[in-house]
């Protein structure tokens, strides 16, 4: 895995590989080497009478996404790519985005367009082969440009570390491949070295245990997930399927670290990067807590004290070019650190300077806290907010004593760091950290639960399926429902009324002719749905009446089910008399 351009030979199909090599598993079987090379010359025709020296893509099928990626490159184009569906595009490049539009509503779509002249500085004067942007998570995204060389340097640094490890392995994932993690970790690192990489999506770790089932895996996921473990999967067949598992996104708690070894038989290999640096650094908890670079990564602090400088080979090949990031850290030596928070999250507050990264860290020291993110709230005078992930022993509490006891303690803990004025003033009481499609809490997700009206009254649709007058939604319950307040402090819930209504806003959508409402009949309510749930609800009209049933379930449990009569059905059963 040497070879300079390793990324480009793969685009243009130039390999060693056999014809029948599996390049992909999904439901339908594997897509061969000799199949994935026409999907790229397929995506090739359609993509090379397009105007402009780059190409925006959405795609979120893994396997589509690759062949169109890879065809780009063959053409000697720039990829464009964004999670959000190019969104986040409208103030960095308004050209852009005025082509693109407002599409992130479509499943799939590309776009061919001009690279803005800002990207090829990026790149340190080579040929961008990648723009992406930064999540946004602690300010206004960021253009980010990489080279073919960029990439593969990653690459070959990820296999001298684990090629070993990850081989005879299918590698699965449960994020987004349309940034610097997923990207790298779950599909290009897999095609440039030969093994195979999952056709579809891993959105719940329910379906980790059907996968072992057929392939060894490597878990491409990050700590959201890795903090809720489903209950009940088979740990025998996991800890003897399960090649290696990567996290990325945030710090794994040492807590989480412990399960998961517990469960797994195995370390999590924790990554440290970001859009800009790629994959910077790894450790494996417990037995290494201090972070250790990549090969011929190396890390220092910057002139301005504890920031950290990296100089990687994935950034620069030139030996004098370091990159300051917005990270302070302890440095030990040049391979190894620790992290302490970051430089760009001080605010001020009524004339006062706060470190928003200090007072996180101090409220996650308190024995009742697991996590803790604090913000900035606009609209409520510029005061902080504290959003919590409360410990079993905190949880107790809240329940016991309420909320304003729980209050009371933490600003206690905390008193002595900022002034009383850049305390925080108001708390919410979370289960799980509201993340985004990329793993990562983003600020307006947390600021949103301060504001009633901007919170979500429907779980996110994850994915649809069809068949006849069946359908099936994948949906993913968001930490900031709206009707969690209330439902119940320390143990949010999703109301049994809600989960109907969720039932009558999608029959509407999919059933317009299903209309006055008759009945509910043989509701059962049998496993409570709560924050980061993924949950499948299947509907089916009967026999085309005016019947609708109705089930929600995941893999291990049925949360709620029953039958919905409508209004016609009625009319038709008790015809009013003397009708002719």
């Amino acid at each position: 895995m040497n070879a300079p351009e390793l990324l480009n030979d793969v685009s243009h199909g130039r390999s060693l590989r056999s014809e029948e090599h599996a390049v992909a598993w999904g439901v339908e079987g594997a897509l061969s080497w000799a199949g994935f090379r026409q999907e790229v010359a397929t995506w090739r025709q359609q993509l090379q009478s397009m105007a402009g020296s780059g190409v925006a893509i959405h795609q979120p099928v893994p396997q589509t996404f690759m062949a169109c990626l890879c065809a780009v490159w063959s053409l000697g184009k720039a990829a464009v790519v964004s999670a959000s569906g190019f969104r986040d595009t409208a103030e960095l490049l308004p050209r852009l985005h005025q082509q693109l539009g407002d599409r992130s509503h479509e499943r799939g779509f590309s776009l061919g367009v001009d690279v803005p002249q800002k990207a090829l500085k990026i790149a340190n004067g080579e040929s961008p082969a990648l723009l992406l942007f930064t999540s946004g998570s602690s300010g206004t995204p960021t253009l980010v440009a990489k080279s073919l060389r960029q990439l593969d340097a990653e690459i070959a640094m990820l296999e001298e570390l684990w090629g070993e490890s990850v081989d005879g392995s299918v590698f699965v994932s449960t994020v987004s491949h349309h940034h610097m993690y997923g990207l790298p970790f779950a599909l290009l690192w897999p095609l440039a070295r030969g093994s195979a990489f999952s056709s579809e999506g891993l959105p719940y770790l329910e379906s980790l245990e059907v996968r072992a089932r057929h392939h060894r895996l490597t878990l491409v996921t990050s700590p959201v997930q890795l903090d809720n473990l489903p209950a009940g999967l088979d740990w025998s067949l996991l800890q003897e399927k399960t090649s290696r598992i990567f996290s990325a996104g945030a710090a794994l708690s040492a807590i989480t670290a412990q399960t998961c070894l517990d469960c797994f038989a195995k370390p999590v290999t924790e990554i440290y990067g970001s859009t800009e640096t790629g994959a910077v650094a790894w450790r494996e908890q417990p037995a290494v807590r201090l972070w250790r670079c990549l090969p011929a990564v190396q890390v220092r602090t910057a002139d301005r004290g504890s920031q950290l400088s990296i100089h990687s080979p994935a950034l620069s090949s030139e030996p004098q070019s370091w990159l300051t990031v917005a990270d302070t850290g302890d440095v030990h030596s040049p391979q190894e650190f620790a992290l302490r928070g970051r430089v760009d999250r001080i605010v001020k507050v009524g004339g006062k300077r706060v470190s928003l990264s200090g007072l996180e860290s101090a409220l996650q020291e308190h024995p009742l806290v697991s996590s803790a993110k604090v913000v900035v709230l606009p609209q409520r005078k510029s005061r902080l907010g504290a959003v919590v992930v409360l410990s079993a022993q905190g949880n107790a509490i809240l329940i016991d004593q309420g909320k304003s006891a729980v209050n009371a303690m933490l600003l206690e803990s905390i008193g002595s760091l900022p002034e009383r004025v850049a305390l925080p003033r108001y708390w919410r009481y979370v289960t799980t950290m509201p993340i985004n499609s990329q793993g990562k809490t983003v600020n307006d997700a947390l600021v949103s639960l301060f504001h009633q009206e901007h919170q979500p009254t429907l779980p996110d649709v994850l994915a649809t399926q069809a068949s006849g007058d069946e359908r099936e939604l994948t949906l993913r319950i968001p930490e900031n429902l709206y009707f969690f307040s209330g439902h119940f402090p320390g143990n949010p819930v999703v109301p049994g009324v809600v989960q109907i209504h969720w039932v009558f806003h999608y029959a509407g959508e999919i059933y317009p002719a299903l209309r006055h409402f008759l009945r509910l009949e043989n509701i059962k309510f049998q496993h409570i749905l709560q924050p980061g749930d993924i949950a499948t609800l299947h509907l089916q009209r009967q026999d085309g009446s005016e019947k609708l049933l109705f089930r929600l379930y995941s893999p291990r449990v049925q949360y709620s089910s029953g039958r919905i009569l409508f209004g016609a059905l009625a009319e038709e059963s008790h015809p009013v008399d003397g009708g002719k």
